[in-house]
């Protein structure tokens, strides 16, 4: 169970990684929103309630957007695309439900649909082991590597 915790956190940590990127690189692209906060502007000791403008950092983009506005501004470039297989996993995390059948059987990660006439479709299954979460975090790790090879944080 201590293995699930650290790997879990190590895939959630990547995943959080790789929105922050993601949007501090589409920021700097041709097509991205307006770029309407002041630079050096601290978000972080802005009050709740405080309005301030949309931009690619602020947008409500999920990151199933966000990855397709990367992949269509990297085709654009002739440049790496990011493995679409992340939405999935993201989205299993987030929204899947995690069992075991018994104490010390491996967890597993199932996902369903939303309903269609009362039934729905499994979307994700995955036993969570440590091969599992290797070849995952690695897979968010690689995606963080070639987003951030754009260099989003200079000038």
């Amino acid at each position: 169970m201590n293995s699930y915790v650290l790997n879990l956190g190590k895939l959630v940590g990547n995943l959080h990684s790789l929105e922050f990127i993601l949007r501090m690189v589409l920021q700097k692209i041709p097509d991205a929103k307006p770029k309407n906060l002041p630079y050096g502007l601290d978000i972080y000791d802005l009050p709740v309630g405080t309005e301030i403008s949309e931009s690619e950092f602020t947008s409500y983009d999920s990151l199933r957007e966000l990855i397709s506005k990367f992949n269509d501004f990297a085709a654009k470039n002739k440049s790496i695309p990011i493995d679409s297989s992340i939405i999935s996993i993201r989205d299993a995390i987030a929204h899947g439900r995690i069992s075991a059948l018994k104490m010390d059987a491996p967890l597993h990660l199932i996902k369903f649909s939303r309903p269609v006439d009362g039934k729905v479709k499994i979307t994700f299954n995955e036993v969570l082991t440590e091969e599992w979460f290797k070849v995952n975090i690695e897979l968010v790790r690689n995606a963080i590597e070639i987003v951030s090879g754009y260099h989003p944080f200079k000038a």
